[in-house]
């Protein structure tokens, strides 16, 4: 096999499985495990430990206890941990501070793919088509000429921004950067400082949030046209006030994992040439 590497992948979306038979196809020797239409003929707590190379998904975790996984089955983290040998590596997404800290613990190493920039960057392609999508689904208007406001100008940001443009949609940036928001303007968006949000949100028929913190609290949310769509992709628990959006009626959605539900084999090939630099 090549390398000699003996690589897990565990849990999560349908990307889990096009990166399971596109490295297995590349001849790794791969072992599944809890992932939706692929087989996992072998015992868990038996493989694993004779693996150097653990593949978790991406978000690695939605509650902070289980692996993310479209399965059914819920698999503890900390027993997981149990049974990965020291100097073996964790690879996956969206890794928090305290299942870093067990991990050093243990002598276990940690690559999260979210912090390679050129990853993240192929990611908010994903994302941004997939954010359109559910925009699409969610609101009864066109995007052609609406005017959409897209709070934070990273990576997701930009890649969202640009194809709305495309589309014809009246874009806006809110940003705190002024660095972002120059550029932003050079992009063609109209920039808003994020200070300035409360005055500008009811002109806005969609409603995009990146920022992962709480952008869109009570007050700002109380001054938001009632007919416009909230689509927030931050991460979990998202920048909105899903309650006062229920309160004044503002349909809001946050939409996670986006490249694995509406491209996951293009995602998975960006995964697994992420995973074969580092075995190289």
């Amino acid at each position: 096999m090549k390398n000699q590497n003996n690589i897990a992948i565990i849990g999560g979306d349908t990307r889990q499985k096009f990166l399971y038979y596109e490295l297995k196809n590349q001849g790794y020797n791969i072992y599944p495990f809890y992932i939706e239409d692929v087989n996992d003929t072998h015992s868990i707590s038996e493989r694993l430990p004779l693996c150097n190379l653990i593949l978790f998904p991406i978000p690695f975790s939605k509650d902070k206890i289980n692996l993310y996984s479209k399965t059914s089955t819920q698999i503890n983290i900390d027993y997981l941990l149990t049974l990965i040998n020291p100097c073996s590596v964790i690879c996956g997404g969206c890794f928090n501070n305290d299942f870093i800290s067990k991990c050093n613990n243990l002598n276990i190493v940690t690559k999260d793919l979210m912090d390679i920039p050129s990853f993240e960057l192929y990611n908010s392609i994903a994302t941004a088509e997939g954010t359109i999508v559910e925009a699409i689904c969610t609101s009864p208007i066109n995007i052609h000429k609406s005017h959409s406001l897209v709070l934070g100008y990273g990576k997701c940001g930009m890649a969202l921004a640009s194809r709305l443009k495309a589309l014809n949609a009246i874009t806006y940036v809110a940003a705190r950067n002024p660095v972002q928001l120059s550029m932003a303007y050079e992009q063609g968006h109209s920039p808003i400082p994020l200070n300035e949000l409360t005055r500008h949100i009811h002109k806005f028929d969609f409603i995009y949030n990146t920022i992962p913190s709480l952008i869109l609290n009570r007050n700002i949310l109380s001054n938001v046209n009632t007919e416009a769509a909230i689509i927030d992709i931050a991460s979990n628990p998202g920048g909105t006030d899903f309650e006062a959006c229920k309160h004044f009626g503002i349909t809001a959605r946050l939409c996670l994992s986006l490249p694995g539900k509406y491209s996951p084999k293009a995602s998975a090939l960006i995964i697994s040439k992420c995973i074969v630099s580092m075995l190289n």
